[in-house]
């Protein structure tokens, strides 16, 4: 009888502190290269203890030589969550995205293009949420690592993006 009773504390004592530490839900900003975009917002959704999905969607405007640039990017992963230590997980997975430049040269006399790019991805990182704020909403700090192969126009290369990450737990 005590060999079952500690087997079931075994079973249920790590979704007691899964469900303690992981909000499900979660908004902020992914702070990283991107690829030439730059920073991006973030949403994540859990879908099951171990499991969520992230969205996110950068865009940018800058000026080149004589043209205007416009880069907009979204994109999607599914990812696996695993309790490291407490309040610290770390997370993996894979998705998809795309990518829009549209460049006009305004002054030059040369020609504006448009380009789309189908973006795949994976992505590998760690998170704390210990930290607490505003009527003890989790502030999730992460660093994450973002492989991404894009097929066509703006880049049509691997490229790794490393971001550091700030989200409200909600």
């Amino acid at each position: 009888m005590k060999c079952i009773l500690y087997l079931i504390i075994f079973f249920l004592f790590p979704t007691a502190l899964w469900a303690q530490y992981v909000p499900n839900n979660a908004l902020g900003i992914r702070l990283g290269d991107n690829g030439g975009v730059g920073p991006e917002l973030s949403y994540q959704q859990a879908l099951t203890e171990s499991t969520r999905y992230q969205v996110d969607l950068g865009w940018r405007s800058n000026r080149l030589d004589q043209a205007n640039q416009q880069l907009f990017k979204l994109s999607a992963a599914y990812q696996w969550v695993k309790l490291l230590d407490g309040e610290f997980q770390y997370y993996y997975g894979g998705g998809t995205g795309f990518l829009y430049q549209n460049v006009d040269a305004v002054n030059s006399g040369a020609e504006g293009f448009n380009s789309t790019n189908l973006l795949f991805s994976g992505i590998i990182g760690v998170e704390y949420t210990g930290i607490r704020v505003f009527f003890d909403t989790p502030l999730i700090l992460g660093l994450d690592l973002r492989p991404e192969y894009g097929l066509g126009g703006y880049y049509n290369e691997l490229i790794f993006d490393v971001a550091l990450t700030l989200r409200f737990g909600f």
